[in-house]
C-alpha cells in the first residue's frame, strides 16, 4: 500500500472517531420553558389587543396571558390574573394593563390607567408595576393597591414592603401599610389618606374567600400536583379521580375525568385560537386549563388518563405520580392532519415531537421550513383517537363536541389524511386571511378602546425589547436601592386620580380625541381605611430589611447608634417617642453579669448605693483544699523575702481559709503619690466608708481586693 493511501485511510479513521465528539459540541443547550400566566376570572368584557391585526378581541376565562399581552376592561368589568410564580393581579373597570416580564423571581406589569390590586403570594417573586408617573416595587409577601388616573396616581400599601419611585425625579418613597398613601403627578409627590375604594375592596375580599374555600380541598390532587399548578387541585378533585395505572412496565398514579361522555377525547371540548403564532387551546371544561397546557394525556385500558408534570418521585413501592416530564406550559400538544375540507388533530404521546412556530419547552421543534419536514402519520400512537371537523368550524365555534366528524378510524386516517407540522394555507384554504383565527370566543365586539390607547402599548413593547427581558429580582432591587430617598411634601397639592373611559363605539376608534365624547370619573367613590382591608398587616414595617444599608443616626456627642427603631418617613432617624433609655454599660459589665444569685445580690447592693456611684465588683477568691496550692499560686510566688513573709501570714490564718494576696504598694518619695494611689483614693463619701470598713477588719485579714 502506497504512503498516500495509508494517509487517506488514517484520515478517514480519525474523522469517524472524532465525529461523535464534534456532533455533541454543536448541539444547542436545552432552553428553559416559557412562563405563561392565566386569566382565571372575567366579569364584563375584557378586550385583548392583537398586534397582527391592530385590533381588539374579547378574551375569556382560562385564556393565556403572556409577555406583551395588553388588555383593557370595560367600565364595569373586573378580571383576575394568576402567574405561575405566585403573583396575582386583579383589575377593575376602565383599566389597561400589559405584561412586560414574567420570570420565576419577578413579575413586571404596566398599568396605564384604572385600578389594580397586586398580590405577591410567594416567597421569591418581586412585583414591579409601572405607570406614567413612576413605578412601584413590592417585595415577596406583599399586597398593594394602585389607582392610576389621567393626571395623577395613588399607591396604597396593604401588606409588606412597598416602594414608589417617581418618574420625573427618580426619588424613592416608602409606602407603609396602615399609614399614609403616596399620591403623585408628573412633578409632585405628596401624602394621601390611605383609603381604598370600598366596593373594589369588597370584590377582592369575595375573590379571596372563593379561593380560600377552593384551597381547603384535601385529596390526592394536592399530593400529586407540583406547587406551581396546585391551585387547580380543587377542579381535579371535583371532576375526576386518581388511579393506579400500569404504563410502560411501571405502576403510576394518573388522573381520570369521570364527568365526560362516551367517546370523549382530549382537545375535543373547547376551541383553537392563534396566540403567539401557534394554535392555542381554550378549554370549555372546568378542569381543562391545567390538563391541556401542562403534563400529558395517555390512553390506557380504554380510558384517557392525564399524567401530571411532576418529577418521577416514588410515592409508594414502585409507584410514581407522573412521567417525570417536567413542568412546562404548551399551547396544545397535538399533531395536525387534513384531507380536503376536513382538518383534524391527534393528541401526542409524552415523547412525540411537538412542531410549533416558537420554542415552548422540551420536545418542541421550531418550524422554519415546512417543506423539509417529513412526518409519518402511521407513527402517531393515538392516531385512531383523532378529532376531525369541517374546516369552516375551526374558528367559528366554542366547542367542537357537536361538530365532530364521526366514524373516523385509524385505517381511514392513514389512507386518506396527510400530516402537517403546523396549520397553514395547505391545511386550511386561505388560512392567513381568516381574521377569526385570533378570537377567543364568538362574541362580537362593538365597542373598542380608542387608538390613543395603542401608543402606550407600542412604547412598552419597545422598552421590553430593549431592557425588560433582562430584568430579574436582583436587578429590580438594585435599581430601587440606588434611588435616592425622598421626603413627602405634605404641603404639595396633587389632584385625586380621575380616569377616562376610552372605550368608544367601533366607528369612533380612529377619530381625533376632540371629536369623541369620553366619560371621566373618580377612581374611588366610597372609601374605607386600609386597616379594615382583609389581609392588611400594618405593623410589619418595624422589622423591614432595607434595600441598602443607611448611615446610622448621629448622636449629640458625635457617636452613632444602630439600635434606633424605625419611624414613618421624615422621622426614621429619630428615637421613637416614649422609648425607654438606660444608662450606658460597658461591654465587660454586660458579659460579666449573667442571671445568677450572685448577680442579683450585686444588683441589690447597687440599688442601695448613692445615685451615680456604683459599688465595685466583688471578686470572691476560689477556695482550695487545705494543703493544696493552685497552679496560679505556684506561678505567682517566687522564692523571695516578700514571698516568705506572705507565706508566714498564710500559715497563721485559719485552716482551710487563705488570706487574700497582699499587694504592697510601691514606695514613693515623701510628698509623691503613685498614680494607683491617685486612682484608689478619691475623695468621695463612698470611698471613705469603704476605707473605714477596711481598717476595722481583723489584723492580718483584709477584705477581698475591690475591683
Amino acid at each position: 500500500m502506497s504512503r498516500s493511501r495509508k494517509w487517506i485511510w488514517l484520515s478517514c479513521i480519525l474523522f469517524i472517531a472524532s465525529a461523535p465528539a464534534v456532533f455533541a459540541r454543536t448541539q444547542p443547550a436545552e432552553k428553559e420553558g416559557v412562563l405563561v400566566g392565566r386569566i382565571s376570572h372575567v366579569e364584563g368584557q375584557l378586550l385583548r389587543y392583537v398586534p397582527e391585526e391592530q385590533d381588539w378581541v374579547a378574551t375569556v376565562k382560562d385564556a393565556p396571558f403572556g409577555l406583551d399581552d395588553a388588555v383593557y376592561s370595560e367600565q364595569e368589568g373586573r378580571s383576575e390574573f394568576i402567574m405561575p410564580n405566585n403573583s396575582w393581579i386583579r383589575i377593575g373597570g376602565s383599566t389597561q394593563i400589559q405584561l412586560l416580564t414574567l420570570k420565576t423571581d419577578v413579575t413586571a406589569m404596566d398599568v396605564a390607567s384604572g385600578v389594580a390590586r397586586f398580590y405577591s403570594k410567594g416567597n421569591s417573586a418581586v412585583i414591579k408595576a409601572t405607570t406614567p408617573f413612576g413605578y412601584v416595587m413590592a417585595q415577596p409577601d406583599s399586597i398593594f393597591d394602585l389607582y392610576v388616573g389621567d393626571q395623577s396616581m395613588e399607591v396604597i400599601a396593604i401588606k409588606g414592603e412597598v416602594d414608589f419611585i417617581h418618574e420625573a425625579t427618580g426619588t424613592r418613597y416608602e409606602v407603609m401599610p396602615g399609614s399614609s398613601s403616596v399620591v403623585a403627578d408628573e412633578r409632585l409627590v405628596t401624602a394621601g389618606e390611605g383609603q381604598v375604594d370600598a366596593d373594589w375592596d369588597d370584590w377582592n375580599a369575595e375573590r379571596e374567600r372563593i379561593w380560600s374555600k377552593r384551597l381547603e380541598v384535601k385529596g390526592d390532587s394536592v399530593r400529586y400536583l407540583p406547587p406551581a399548578i396546585r391551585d387547580d387541585a380543587y377542579a381535579l378533585e371535583e371532576h375526576g379521580r386518581w388511579e393506579r395505572v400500569r404504563y410502560e412496565n411501571s405502576y403510576r398514579y394518573f388522573w381520570r375525568p369521570v364527568n365526560v361522555g362516551v367517546g370523549w377525547t382530549p382537545f375535543s371540548a373547547g376551541r383553537w385560537t392563534v396566540w403567539y403564532g401557534d394554535n392555542c387551546w381554550i378549554p370549555h371544561e372546568p378542569f381543562g386549563y391545567v390538563t391541556h397546557h401542562y403534563g400529558n394525556w395517555v390512553y390506557v385500558g380504554n380510558y384517557w388518563y392525564w399524567a401530571p408534570p411532576a418529577p418521577a418521585v416514588s410515592v409508594g413501592v414502585g409507584v410514581a405520580p407522573g412521567l417525570g416530564i417536567g413542568i412546562n406550559w404548551y399551547p396544545g400538544r397535538v399533531a395536525w392532519i387534513h384531507s380536503g375540507v376536513n382538518v383534524g388533530w391527534v393528541p401526542l404521546a409524552p415523547m412525540e415531537p411537538y412542531y410549533t412556530h416558537r420554542y415552548w419547552g422540551p420536545r418542541t421543534i421550531v418550524v422554519s421550513n415546512v417543506t423539509n419536514i417529513n412526518i409519518h402519520i402511521n407513527r402517531f400512537r393515538y392516531v385512531d383517537h383523532a378529532v376531525v371537523i369541517n374546516q369552516n368550524n375551526f374558528y367559528s365555534v366554542n366547542n367542537y363536541h357537536d361538530v365532530r366528524v364521526r366514524n373516523i378510524n385509524r385505517t381511514t386516517i392513514i389512507n386518506n389524511y396527510r400530516p402537517a407540522p403546523v396549520v397553514n394555507n395547505t391545511v386550511i384554504n386561505n388560512y392567513t386571511k381568516i381574521n377569526q383565527r385570533y378570537n377567543f370566543t364568538n362574541v362580537n365586539v362593538v365597542n373598542k378602546p380608542h387608538r390613543t390607547v395603542v401608543n402606550r402599548i407600542s412604547r412598552n413593547e419597545q422598552i421590553a425589547r430593549d431592557q425588560a427581558r433582562g430584568w430579574d429580582a436582583r436587578v429590580v432591587r438594585d435599581n430601587v436601592g440606588r434611588a435616592k430617598r425622598g421626603e413627602i411634601d405634605r404641603r404639595a397639592v396633587v389632584d385625586r386620580p380621575r380616569v377616562t373611559n376610552r372605550i368608544v363605539p367601533a366607528a369612533e376608534v380612529n377619530k381625533p380625541q376632540d371629536a369623541v365624547r369620553f366619560q371621566q370619573r373618580e377612581l374611588k367613590q366610597r372609601v374605607r381605611p386600609v386597616k379594615e382591608v382583609q389581609g392588611a398587616v400594618t405593623d410589619d414595617r418595624r422589622q423591614r430589611r432595607d434595600l441598602r444599608p443607611e448611615e446610622p443616626p448621629e448622636r449629640p456627642d458625635g457617636s452613632t447608634s444602630t439600635g434606633d427603631r424605625i419611624r414613618p418617613p421624615g422621622q426614621r432617624n429619630e428615637r421613637v417617642r416614649g422609648e425607654q433609655t438606660r444608662e450606658p454599660r460597658s461591654p465587660r459589665q454586660e458579659r460579666q453579669e449573667p442571671s445568677t444569685p450572685r448577680v442579683q445580690e450585686r444588683q441589690e447592693r447597687r440599688d442601695r448605693t448613692e445615685p451615680g456611684v456604683r459599688e465595685p465588683r466583688q471578686v470572691k477568691p476560689r477556695e482550695e483544699s487545705e494543703g493544696v496550692r493552685s497552679p496560679r499560686q505556684e506561678r505567682q510566688e517566687p522564692s523571695t523575702p516578700r514571698v516568705q513573709e506572705r507565706q508566714e501570714r498564710r500559715d497563721r490564718t485559719e485552716p482551710g481559709v487563705r488570706e487574700p494576696r497582699q499587694v504592697k504598694p510601691r514606695e514613693e518619695p515623701e510628698g509623691v503619690r503613685s498614680p494607683r494611689q491617685e486612682r484608689q483614693e478619691r475623695t468621695t463619701p463612698r470611698v471613705q466608708e469603704r476605707q473605714e470598713r477596711r481598717d476595722r477588719t481583723e489584723p492580718g485579714v483584709r477584705e477581698p481586693r475591690q475591683v
